[in-house]
Protein backbone atom coordinates (compact mmCIF):
# COMPACT_ATOMS: atom_id res chain seq x y z
CA UNK A 1 0.00 0.00 0.00
CA UNK A 2 1.36 3.42 -0.91
CA UNK A 3 0.70 6.47 1.18
CA UNK A 4 -0.85 9.68 -0.10
CA UNK A 5 2.58 11.25 0.31
CA UNK A 6 4.41 8.73 -1.89
CA UNK A 7 4.53 11.26 -4.73
CA UNK A 8 7.01 13.36 -2.73
CA UNK A 9 9.42 10.44 -2.38
CA UNK A 10 9.17 9.47 -6.06
CA UNK A 11 9.65 13.01 -7.32
CA UNK A 12 13.43 12.93 -7.81
CA UNK A 13 13.34 9.77 -9.90
CA UNK A 14 10.44 11.07 -11.96
CA UNK A 15 12.13 14.40 -12.73
CA UNK A 16 15.42 12.67 -13.59
CA UNK A 17 13.57 10.36 -16.00
CA UNK A 18 11.83 13.28 -17.71
CA UNK A 19 15.04 15.31 -18.07
CA UNK A 20 16.97 12.28 -19.30
CA UNK A 21 14.36 11.32 -21.90
CA UNK A 22 14.12 14.88 -23.24
CA UNK A 23 17.81 15.87 -23.17
CA UNK A 24 19.61 12.63 -24.00
CA UNK A 25 18.58 12.50 -27.65
CA UNK A 26 19.68 16.12 -28.23
CA UNK A 27 23.00 15.60 -26.44
CA UNK A 28 23.79 12.34 -28.24
CA UNK A 29 23.46 13.99 -31.64
CA UNK A 30 26.78 15.76 -31.00
CA UNK A 31 28.18 13.53 -28.21
CA UNK A 32 27.18 9.92 -28.99
CA UNK A 33 29.00 8.52 -25.93
CA UNK A 34 27.33 10.90 -23.46
CA UNK A 35 26.30 9.30 -20.18
CA UNK A 36 23.38 10.69 -18.15
CA UNK A 37 23.11 9.36 -14.61
CA UNK A 38 21.70 10.02 -11.17
CA UNK A 39 24.20 7.68 -9.50
CA UNK A 40 27.25 9.36 -7.99
CA UNK A 41 29.78 6.56 -8.49
CA UNK A 42 30.02 4.30 -11.49
CA UNK A 43 31.79 0.96 -11.40
CA UNK A 44 32.75 1.20 -15.05
CA UNK A 45 35.44 3.29 -16.72
CA UNK A 46 34.65 7.01 -17.05
CA UNK A 47 32.60 8.02 -20.08
CA UNK A 48 32.68 11.57 -21.44
CA UNK A 49 30.74 13.70 -21.33
CA UNK A 50 29.12 12.55 -18.10
CA UNK A 51 25.98 14.36 -16.99
CA UNK A 52 25.31 13.71 -13.29
CA UNK A 53 21.89 14.93 -12.14
CA UNK A 54 21.81 14.88 -8.35
CA UNK A 55 18.69 15.49 -6.26
CA UNK A 56 19.51 17.78 -3.34
CA UNK A 57 17.65 17.68 0.01
CA UNK A 58 14.18 19.16 -0.42
CA UNK A 59 11.88 21.00 1.93
CA UNK A 60 8.16 20.61 2.52
CA UNK A 61 6.11 23.63 1.48
CA UNK A 62 2.48 24.64 1.93
CA UNK A 63 1.66 22.61 5.05
CA UNK A 64 -1.92 22.88 6.27
CA UNK A 65 -3.11 22.92 9.89
CA UNK A 66 -3.53 19.14 10.02
CA UNK A 67 -0.01 18.50 8.76
CA UNK A 68 -0.86 15.01 7.50
CA UNK A 69 -0.34 15.50 3.78
CA UNK A 70 2.69 16.75 1.90
CA UNK A 71 1.15 19.50 -0.22
CA UNK A 72 4.31 20.77 -1.87
CA UNK A 73 8.06 20.29 -2.05
CA UNK A 74 10.89 22.73 -2.82
CA UNK A 75 12.84 20.47 -5.17
CA UNK A 76 16.47 21.25 -6.05
CA UNK A 77 18.82 19.47 -8.43
CA UNK A 78 22.53 19.93 -8.98
CA UNK A 79 23.82 19.12 -12.44
CA UNK A 80 27.50 18.34 -12.97
CA UNK A 81 28.81 18.07 -16.53
CA UNK A 82 32.28 16.55 -16.88
CA UNK A 83 34.09 16.24 -20.18
CA UNK A 84 37.63 15.61 -21.34
CA UNK A 85 37.46 17.72 -24.50
CA UNK A 86 36.88 21.43 -23.79
CA UNK A 87 35.09 23.95 -21.60
CA UNK A 88 32.89 24.92 -24.54
CA UNK A 89 31.64 21.31 -24.78
CA UNK A 90 30.72 21.39 -21.09
CA UNK A 91 28.86 24.67 -21.65
CA UNK A 92 27.04 23.30 -24.69
CA UNK A 93 25.82 20.23 -22.80
CA UNK A 94 24.80 22.32 -19.79
CA UNK A 95 22.78 24.58 -22.07
CA UNK A 96 20.75 21.61 -23.33
CA UNK A 97 20.10 20.31 -19.81
CA UNK A 98 19.23 23.81 -18.53
CA UNK A 99 16.71 24.27 -21.35
CA UNK A 100 14.90 21.11 -20.25
CA UNK A 101 14.79 22.22 -16.60
CA UNK A 102 13.46 25.63 -17.70
CA UNK A 103 10.70 23.92 -19.73
CA UNK A 104 9.63 22.30 -16.45
CA UNK A 105 9.52 25.78 -14.80
CA UNK A 106 12.66 25.34 -12.68
CA UNK A 107 14.68 28.43 -11.78
CA UNK A 108 18.45 28.45 -12.08
CA UNK A 109 19.50 29.10 -8.48
CA UNK A 110 23.22 28.76 -9.11
CA UNK A 111 24.40 29.72 -12.57
CA UNK A 112 26.84 27.37 -14.23
CA UNK A 113 30.26 27.44 -12.62
CA UNK A 114 33.17 26.24 -14.71
CA UNK A 115 36.42 24.60 -13.71
CA UNK A 116 39.12 22.29 -14.99
CA UNK A 117 41.65 19.94 -13.49
CA UNK A 118 43.94 19.81 -16.48
CA UNK A 119 42.52 16.54 -17.80
CA UNK A 120 38.81 17.28 -17.40
CA UNK A 121 36.46 20.23 -17.65
CA UNK A 122 33.48 20.65 -15.37
CA UNK A 123 30.32 22.75 -15.36
CA UNK A 124 27.99 22.82 -12.32
CA UNK A 125 24.56 24.45 -11.93
CA UNK A 126 21.57 24.14 -9.59
CA UNK A 127 17.89 24.24 -10.50
CA UNK A 128 15.00 24.65 -8.07
CA UNK A 129 11.22 25.02 -7.96
CA UNK A 130 8.23 24.35 -5.73
CA UNK A 131 6.17 21.39 -6.92
CA UNK A 132 2.65 20.86 -5.64
CA UNK A 133 1.08 17.47 -4.96
CA UNK A 134 -1.20 17.83 -8.01
CA UNK A 135 1.28 19.44 -10.40
CA UNK A 136 1.81 17.74 -13.73
CA UNK A 137 5.41 17.56 -14.89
Amino acid sequence: MTSDNQWAFDLGTKIFSVIKSRAEEKIKLKYPNAYLTNISKAAAKATFPTIYIHEMPGAEMGADLEGVSVNGIRETFQVDITTNTSQSDAKRVMSIVADEFKKMRFQITSMPEFGDTGDTYRSTARFSRVIGANDIL
